[in-house]
């Protein structure tokens, strides 16, 4: 009986999945966020302020991987806007970057506290564009959508289910992130390297064409009348 229940549980959880609409499941999430946003905003004590930034933080990166793995792959080719896409992409770097300082440094409440309310404001900025601009563009049949939050579905009760997961992607994107960054510094220190050599080369240049160009007029000089005599 415990086994039929079970794969009754089982079946039921499947056919919810395969029912399950793409954007009515990442509105619901915004939905909840934004609500813990309100409830981290709403209250003085430092203690419950820690709790539902916790909640939030979690509940992000479980969104936010649904979306980078499954959502905005499984949509960019039927949205004709790259550069929102392309944006959409570049605000979840943000989110990312403050969630990994929220969580692995010691913060006191103040900055922790500041940098909470500075990741709720992209967050919010982020779900305005993606329900009033990225969502009404998207141009998929009714098959493909539903292939799709069948399949969001799946992978955030796995990522529920199994948080480390979730912790070694953010590992790895932190350290790629981190690469990326330190990449784009080595970058710019080289172009200003570049930058500087080519000025000095420029000058150096300079200084050769007018000490070319002194010692052509010098030697152009007419001849003294003695010479001539």
């Amino acid at each position: 009986m415990n086994e039929s229940m079970n794969r009754k549980g089982r079946n039921s959880n499947a056919e919810t999945m395969e029912s399950t609409d793409p954007l009515s499941m990442l509105k619901e999430d915004h939905s909840n966020v934004k609500k813990l946003f309100d409830q981290f905003e709403g209250t003085d004590d430092e203690r419950e302020q820690k709790q539902i930034a916790t909640k939030a933080l979690n509940e992000l990166k479980v969104h936010a991987a649904i979306e980078e793995d499954i959502f905005y792959p499984g949509v960019s080719e039927t949205v004709d806007d790259t550069e929102l896409m392309s944006e959409a992409t570049e605000e979840h770097h943000v989110v990312h970057f403050l969630i990994d300082e929220l969580e692995s440094q010691d913060l006191d409440h103040d900055t922790f506290h500041a940098k909470f309310i500075v990741l709720a404001e992209n967050v919010r900025h982020h779900i305005k564009e993606e329900e009033g601009e990225m969502m009404p563009k998207i141009d998929s049949d009714e098959a493909e959508m539903k292939e799709l939050g069948r399949r969001m579905a799946e992978r955030k009760q796995e990522l529920m289910e199994n948080p480390e997961a979730l912790s070694r992607k953010t590992s790895r994107s932190s350290t790629k992130r981190a690469a990326q960054s330190r990449q784009t510094s080595a970058d710019q220190k080289t172009a200003k390297t570049s930058g500087r050599s080519a000025s000095r080369s420029g000058s150096a240049k300079d200084g050769d064409s007018g000490g070319r160009s002194s010692t052509r007029k010098s030697s152009s000089k007419p001849s003294s009348p003695r010479a001539s005599r």
